[in-house]
């Protein structure tokens, strides 16, 4: 039952005192007030279902697979490069980022490299939501994936006395908001069986998520709203081919001229003989038919054109959800200025999930760099603190679409001064001061070898690399 406007609403209606988005129509699905925090819109169950249920995806289609995969290849690939401005304390920090970056000296379960490590935390918070990071004190790490952190009811299967009025999703809340502490709990024997295991103060957690509110507490999967339409072109993928195999099963009808039912014949035992029996799976065979009978092979059509551009739809619609192009996902969907508009698109929004990562990697690094100072490890030059130090996580840069193309357009732009080498190295995923290095001790065993690079001529020890002799 609709409730009846009062005075004052329909006034308002009369002189247009209103939006037409907050009126209730038979046009449109009626949606239900509700101002709540995210967090109180996703609860501890819808969590946990929606959680499970984009691991699911994941798991079992493909094209969701993918997605993530391609959605990892652009965002979580980064290069360290320290620019403290002395080459030999340059070296000396790289050398040691480099170490630290090992499986074994990174990860306290020494399966995990840095670089493997940031690509499943991507991986995580994309499926997740978000996922967490603790610091040990001899400069590893554990990582704590969501799932883990909620709010616990129990410990080694009996009721759990714990505090929990300030705590949203196992993180325990200040005043402000922020998080004081994270709750873990371990997976219990049973699927959805969680103990409580401890209590970590925030200080010594990194948590990597994807926030839509300013008040959020827990991340969301940006695949949530993508969830049910991956879904229903998985099954409707599967019905297609059940509908397909069934045609090809019963692929044979046969069609008489007259009432009279198939002809039954015997042979030499008396035994009866099918007839029309046909086994296609030997090769070809001859149809010997009764005067007036026909036989056709049944098609189901399927799947149709009309049912195939339906699902290049969905696709289109589910991949958005990472902001990724269609034309990733088919290449022959545009032409060259097509897919390179559809690649600078997907690079903005690619940039401002790469700077999440990049200030994770910028905290872990100081982190780590301030253990290596404190143990004698390291040592800075005089007058110099671990704040002054510069470094940067250079992300995997765009893959050229034309080569020729960009690299001219590349060129130009530094003759004009619209650009810089930098720059233009830095989008490619590249250190311009390393390649100038690499140029410079390659020129340099040019020069000792009395090789000359010029044109299309070369010298060798003074001798024309064209002559015969």
């Amino acid at each position: 039952m609709v409730k009846e406007k009062t005075f004052g609403e329909k006034l308002r209606g009369i002189f247009g005192l209103t939006y037409d988005a907050t009126e209730n129509t038979n046009r449109r699905r009626f949606r239900d007030i509700k101002l709540r925090s995210e967090d109180k819109e996703l609860t501890d169950r819808d969590r946990k279902r929606l959680v499970s249920n984009t691991r699911d995806l994941q798991r079992n289609m493909s094209i969701a697979a993918w997605a993530v995969r391609k959605h990892l290849d652009y965002v979580s690939t980064f290069t360290f490069q320290c620019r403290s401005g002395n080459p030999e304390l340059d070296k000396r920090i790289e050398s040691l980022v480099d170490w630290w970056s090992r499986p074994k000296n990174f990860d306290v379960a020494a399966r995990h490299s840095l670089r493997r490590y940031i690509r499943l935390l991507e991986e995580r918070r994309t499926i997740d939501g978000d996922v967490f990071t603790m610091k040990l004190r001899d400069g590893r790490v554990q990582g704590i994936e969501g799932d883990r952190v909620r709010t616990p009811t129990h410990q080694d299967g009996k009721p759990l006395k714990l505090e929990t009025k300030d705590v949203v999703h196992g993180v325990r809340l200040d005043v402000f908001g922020g998080a004081r502490s994270y709750i873990v709990c371990d997976r219990g024997e049973y699927a959805n069986q969680f103990n409580f295991n401890r209590e970590i103060p925030a200080q010594y957690v990194y948590q990597l998520g994807y926030f839509d509110r300013i008040d959020q507490v827990r991340g969301v999967s940006p695949m949530a709203s993508a969830l049910n339409t991956f879904s229903d072109v998985y099954e409707s993928a599967e019905y297609a081919l059940a509908k397909a195999k069934v045609s090809q099963l019963f692929g044979l009808k046969f069609k008489r001229s007259g009432d009279d039912s198939l002809p039954v014949d015997t042979d030499s035992d008396g035994d009866t003989i099918e007839p029309y029996a046909f086994d296609f799976g030997k090769g070809p065979q001859l149809l010997d038919l009764d005067p007036g009978d026909d036989a056709d092979f049944m098609e189901s059509k399927t799947p149709s054109t009309e049912f195939a551009d339906y699902c290049d739809r969905m696709i289109a619609a589910a991949l958005k959800s990472l902001d990724i192009p269609y034309s990733f996902f088919d290449e022959s969907h545009t032409n060259y200025s097509g897919a390179r508009q559809a690649l600078l698109q997907y690079e903005q929004s690619a940039a401002n999930k790469r700077a999440d990562l990049q200030q994770l990697l910028n905290q872990m690094t100081a982190w780590r760099l301030g253990l290596f100072v404190e143990d004698g490890i390291l040592s800075l030059p005089r007058g110099m603190r671990l704040g002054d130090l510069k470094w940067e996580w250079i992300p995997t840069g765009l893959p050229w679409v034309d080569p020729l193309k960009e690299s001219q357009a590349d060129a130009m732009a530094v003759a004009t001064g619209l650009s810089s080498r930098q720059r233009i190295a830095k989008s490619r995923g590249n250190d311009w001061f390393t390649i100038a290095d690499e140029l410079e001790q390659e020129n340099e065993i040019l020069r000792e070898k009395g090789i000359t690079v010029g044109g299309t001529v070369m010298t060798i020890n003074g001798a024309n690399a064209n002559d015969n002799n």
